[in-house]
């Protein structure tokens, strides 16, 4: 441990890829160049349909994981079980396409010191309208499967729903939760997985400070095969989200107004139009996922592909 870094805990850093490199190889260089360096980083390449470049296997502060393709809440949770057997005490979900200052990492060890036992999310721009905030996070609600909250916050505040955009978890509350949910294969696990820690007494916290903000390219690698593929799978998952999540009259209103919202999509996203096979094939699994394991443990390796 770095004596300007005397933190009494071990980070590993997520990393999930699916043929990203460029900003891949980017969000490495970024943390090479960290003021703080106590952290291991864990590069979980999902699958990816190009061989990760060499770069990324010399990187001497990363262990490269290689696995058959299955989302990002798999990818998540294959790294975050590596950095666990690693004997990591938290762990931070961090998007490749992101962007943050060289003292990134050492303010996470002081707020994680502050709060060893939370989950702690920063507020989140974009990486090409730094003064605009893409997420932050805030309270459960209707709401939350529809919208992105944007609050811009000026202290620490208790949230509900946070990113996995960028994420911290103490491992004991990860393996308490048992990571994320993998019926939602890409979005809506971290809403889940956040929502279920508070459920289970787990504080969560939006952090803020000019160290900790976080620049996001947003949607690099789930927008390389267009846009409806990308609707497809928030389809599905927001479903499976709004029948885990709500009961009653808020389960009723959350799933009427998935139809005004898919025909918003379908503006939104003209002229390209929906394959109609394919759309459907998102609605049956968003209302069937149930009968899916909640979590498919796989094997990853550290080798070359």
């Amino acid at each position: 441990m770095h004596a300007d870094c005397q933190v009494p805990v071990r980070l590993g850093i997520v990393v999930p890829v699916y043929g990203n490199w460029a900003d891949t190889l980017e969000c490495l260089g970024t943390l090479a160049a960290q003021t703080c360096r106590d952290f291991h980083v864990y590069v979980v390449d999902d699958g990816s349909p190009e061989a990760a470049p060499d770069a990324v296997h010399g990187c001497p502060f990363a262990t490269y994981l290689r696995r058959a393709h299955g989302g990002f809440a798999a990818a998540c949770n294959a790294g975050v079980d590596a950095a666990a057997d690693g004997d990591c005490t938290h762990v931070l979900l961090l998007n490749d396409d992101t962007a943050f200052a060289t003292g990134f990492v050492a303010a996470w060890l002081e707020k994680i010191a502050a709060c060893p036992a939370a989950i702690l999310g920063p507020m989140i721009c974009h990486f090409d309208r730094p003064d605009t905030v893409w997420y932050s996070g805030g309270p459960r609600s209707i709401a939350v499967p529809f919208f992105r909250y944007r609050r811009r916050y000026t202290t620490q505040t208790p949230v509900d729903v946070l990113t996995g955009c960028v994420l911290l978890v103490p491992v004991e509350a990860w393996r308490q939760l048992d990571g994320f949910d993998e019926r939602y294969v890409t979005y809506y696990e971290d809403f889940d997985f956040v929502l279920r820690a508070r459920d289970a007494g787990v504080p969560v916290y939006l952090l803020v400070g000019p160290e900790l903000r976080v620049l996001h390219k947003v949607s690099r690698t789930t927008l390389r095969d267009g846009r409806w593929p990308r609707a497809y799978r928030m389809i599905a998952s927001r479903l499976v989200f709004i029948r885990r999540r709500y009961a009653g009259f808020a389960r009723a209103l959350c799933l009427v107004a998935t139809i005004p919202h898919l025909v918003t999509t379908v503006i939104t996203n003209l002229p390209a139009l929906p394959d109609p096979r394919r759309l459907g094939s998102a609605i049956r699994t968003g209302l069937t996922a149930d009968a899916a394991p909640r979590r498919r443990r796989g094997a990853a390796s550290s080798a070359r592909p």
